[in-house]
């Protein structure tokens, strides 16, 4: 092989330095689809949440560009963003302060139909909990539910930062954003679609979710001991997860899902055999890494995914 010329060399080398950073301060465009007040708790909570993610050990650096589309707002560019989350319709601190929670309203779910579903990519992760509200009450399994309990009535504080929060709420909601949105295309990351009224959007006819959910989601009884077996431990989705963590929040699981083609089952339930309270569109594994040639210099060495290079 003939002695690789300085251009090509410092080329590597730059484009080396533009990857370590680009890593170094990643993060994904969070479209956040709510119909919460802008006054309320639910979206002050999830704006502090957004802003400190990137620090929370398990995400590795990634952060969230939050954009909020409010309920009966006009429709953003979906190919602007890496993913869509969808409130649940558990309606609770979505209102102003000591005031009603705000009415669900997935109108511009249902009227967008169409653009969503050509912008969706390869991720969907749906769950029967509402993480969202959980998340912001702080609830783990790991802390029992006890009102004399130093961490406030069980709940892990400080919120979001305290290494026991993300084994719970935290961690499931985190997880489900980050994964959908590192896919192909717009991830979709929806939780509970109900149970106040206004809410049950999934199989609604203008759902964008129908063809998958219809036939294949109960919504009597609710689980509180789910299970994460060995095999979906590894999988991302339940990254620093536990059984024990997921359960006892009040109630954690509203509703259990059917097996369906085409999703992989990522939390089951410990109540009905077969049967999963989270679930995930399966994603082919990820194509061989390229190799890696060194590229040596005066004084210094940058690696880059250069194909082999022959001699003339």
């Amino acid at each position: 092989m003939r002695s690789i010329r300085p251009w090509i060399f410092f080329t590597a080398l730059a484009t080396s330095l533009i990857f370590t950073s680009s890593a170094q301060s990643a993060s994904i465009n969070v479209l956040w689809y709510t119909y919460a007040g802008q006054a309320s708790e639910y979206r002050q909570k999830i704006s502090q949440l957004s802003k400190i993610v990137h620090t929370l050990p398990q995400t590795s650096g990634l952060g969230w560009n939050l954009t909020y589309w409010d309920a009966g707002s006009v429709a953003p560019d979906f190919a602007a963003f890496d993913v869509l989350v969808i409130e649940s319709g558990e309606a609770f601190l979505t209102g102003s302060a000591h005031g009603p929670p705000a009415v669900p309203d997935y109108s511009g779910i249902l009227d967008n139909r169409a653009a969503i579903e050509a912008a969706r990519g390869d991720r969907t992760f749906i769950t029967a909990a509402d993480a969202d509200f959980h998340t912001i009450r702080g609830d783990t399994g790991n802390i029992p539910d006890d009102s004399r309990s130093s961490k406030g009535d069980g709940k892990c504080a400080p919120l979001f930062t305290s290494t026991d929060c993300w084994d719970g709420a935290l961690g499931h909601l985190v997880n489900a954003v980050n994964w959908a949105g590192s896919g192909n295309g717009l991830g979709i990351v929806s939780f509970l679609d109900g149970e106040h009224p206004g809410s049950f959007w999934w199989t609604h006819e203008n759902s964008f979710l129908r063809r998958d959910l219809d036939g294949y989601i109960d919504y009597a009884g609710s689980e509180q001991s789910p299970v994460i077996n060995p095999l979906q431990a590894s999988h991302p989705l339940n990254r620093g997860l536990s059984s024990r963590g997921l359960s006892n929040w009040g109630t954690s699981f509203h509703a259990f899902f059917l097996p369906i083609e085409g999703y992989t089952p990522i939390v089951d339930s410990s109540q009905r055999s077969g049967w999963a309270v989270a679930i995930a569109t399966s994603v082919a594994p990820p194509l061989p890494e390229p190799k890696i040639y060194r590229l040596r210099g005066t004084g210094c060495a940058a690696y880059f995914p250069f194909p082999q290079m022959r001699n003339p």
